[in-house]
């Protein structure tokens, strides 16, 4: 019976002891799960704020974004290895290439038209830097910076180039500078106009009076070709004068309907009769299109123009070669052409030859040209260089065009 007792009791303690160990074991769990969903209010808190986060960075990286694609700026990026990273548009317009086509490529493998590096991000930071960019829809002149980009910690991730693009405003202060010459040339084409114009007229009027006075004198007739010359130099001085004197302060022009076929075939007699060996050996092709083309023009200052492009393309060809002279309406404008297969224009002077005074003949004034350009703006116009056959020149009027384009006379 004690046995039975004291397993009884035993039983019991045990009992007790499990029940005791068992209130421990809910308490913990209790405990536990009370802790777990404090861990998952905290997590979801967490979770919601990192979403949060994202958003943000997503809305920033969204506006980052869009601010690239509207700034003028060109911004190039490229990576410790060189390697560029993003382009943004106005990057693209300014290289005359895609993102696409550059992401990806090697910074020093970004090349113009003429395999010079565009970009300064092989140098490293430093100054801005301008050069001239040829691509293949012309050139383009760029300055831009180049700046490291660092972590917080310091560490280089990589380099930004910023570029802008300076050729409207290089073309804009070359303008200034053209039209501060235009003024000084007005101020000393009025005391040339004043000093020399006057008896420079006497002095033709007295060869013209000798030369009529010598006409019957057989025997004289050296005497008389000086009389010639007397009168042809006053008369190229005189013309040299009133090229001066339009290029400083254009007069109004006498505008009229001009037939082109009409007008060409005239403007080219003309310059032949004056210099008749310069066409012995060219090939001389008239291209009007329609035939009926006319303009509104003043055609004194126009055949002017037009005599001057023929004139150095024949001197170019130098006796031998094709002359094209054309006129046709193109998108909405009307085009004359002057083309040769002559020597060319090298590049580092093309963009000078319409300056006044500048001239690549031993002989010539440097009025040709700039008197050109002057006469094709004060018709609302632009002249151009263009290839020509083979290595040569193709001078380009571009004039607007009258309403109707009908017949008409010169």
């Amino acid at each position: 019976m004690i046995d039975q007792d004291e397993a009884t009791s035993e039983l019991r303690s045990a009992f007790d002891s499990f029940s005791v160990m068992a209130e421990r074991v809910q308490s913990a769990y209790d405990s536990l799960r009370e802790t777990a969903a404090h861990l998952d209010q905290e997590l979801a808190e967490a979770n919601a704020r990192l979403h949060r986060q994202v958003g943000e960075l997503e809305n920033l990286s969204g506006s980052l974004a869009a601010v690239l694609r509207a700034i003028p700026c060109g911004v190039v990026v490229a990576g410790r290895d060189g390697e560029l990273l993003m382009v943004n548009p106005a990057a693209e317009r300014m290289l005359n290439c895609s993102s696409a086509e550059l992401v990806g490529q090697a910074a020093s493998s970004v090349e113009d038209a003429r395999g010079n590096p565009i970009l300064a991000l092989t140098s490293g930071p430093g100054e801005t830097l301008e050069r001239l960019v040829r691509t293949d829809d012309g050139a383009r002149i760029l300055d831009g910076c180049v700046v490291a980009v660092s972590d917080a910690a310091g560490h280089e991730l990589g380099l930004v180039e910023v570029l802008n693009d300076r050729s409207e405003v290089k073309a804009l202060k070359e303008e200034v500078r053209q039209l501060d010459r235009l003024a000084e040339l007005g101020r000393v084409a009025a005391i040339i106009a004043h000093e020399i114009r006057n008896p420079l007229s006497g002095i033709r009027g007295f060869a013209g009076m000798l030369r009529r006075q010598l006409e019957n004198e057989e025997h004289l007739a050296a005497p008389l070709r000086w009389a010639d010359r007397i009168c042809e130099g006053a008369d190229r001085a005189d013309a040299i004068i009133d090229s001066v004197l339009f290029l400083a302060r254009p007069r109004p022009l006498e505008k009229r309907r001009v037939n082109l076929a009409a007008f060409l075939a005239t403007t080219y007699e003309t310059v032949v009769q004056g210099s008749p060996k310069l066409v012995q050996g060219v090939r001389v092709e008239r291209v009007v299109d329609p035939p009926s083309l006319a303009i509104e023009a003043d055609v004194t200052r126009l055949g002017q123009a037009v005599s001057n492009l023929i004139q150095n393309s024949l001197e170019s060809l130098g006796g031998e070669g094709k002359l094209q002279l054309l006129a046709r309406e193109i998108d909405g404008r009307v085009e004359i052409r002057v083309t040769d297969s002559g020597s060319g224009i090298p590049a580092d002077l093309a963009e000078r030859l319409f300056e006044p005074f500048f001239s690549t003949k031993s002989e010539g004034a440097g009025l040709g040209l700039a008197l050109v350009q002057r006469i094709a703006e004060h018709h609302d116009g632009e002249v151009r260089i263009e290839p020509g056959f083979g290595s040569g020149a193709s001078f380009v009027l571009s004039l607007p065009t009258s309403d109707d384009l009908v017949e008409a006379t010169v």
